[in-house]
């Protein structure tokens, strides 16, 4: 299949995307990236010096801090949101159960701080996008997910003008 269609191969299963890599070149393109977080990890848990460590805490900050990296080129404050959003997913929702109580998540607080983490994530997400069609104002360099979705969308734009 590599062959044929690449090393990185995207899929729409159902509702589901799906990346699929097939080339140990491109699993070694990211080395360093997953090095350096996990020596981070590392030197956190030997500065606890034998005390109680969180380590889901710990493979939340790298799961989190790999998947940033890797995607925009360095870590943002997606760890706070994405906690935020963790948080808020784990609470009950009457209204997705029985759509003629959603006024009761309303009044529990639920649908504002919905409101308010998607206005946090766009704002960060804003930034990030900010960021990389400004490369050279903010000193950011190498290519990465977001350099490659912002020419994708540059070369659908192209398109639909021609």
């Amino acid at each position: 299949m590599a062959k044929t269609y690449g090393p990185l191969i995207w899929l729409q299963l159902g509702s589901t995307p799906v990346v699929i890599v097939s080339s140990a070149d491109a699993v070694q393109l990211y080395r360093q990236v997953r090095e350096d977080e996990t020596a981070q990890i590392i030197r956190k848990i030997q500065e606890a010096n034998g005390s109680v460590v969180n380590m889901t805490d710990l493979l939340v900050t790298l799961t989190n801090n790999l998947i940033a990296r890797v995607a925009s080129g360095k870590t943002y404050g997606f760890q706070h949101t994405v906690r935020r959003i963790a948080k808020a997913t784990t609470r009950f929702s009457v209204g997705n159960y029985f759509p003629l109580f959603t006024s009761m998540d309303r009044l529990s607080g639920l649908l504002r701080e919905a409101d308010e983490i998607f206005k946090e994530s766009d704002d960060l997400f804003e930034g990030v996008i900010e960021e990389h069609v400004n490369k050279k104002d903010f000193g950011i360099k190498g290519h990465d997910l977001v350099d490659i979705l912002l020419e994708i969308q540059k070369d659908v734009l192209n398109l639909k003008d021609t």
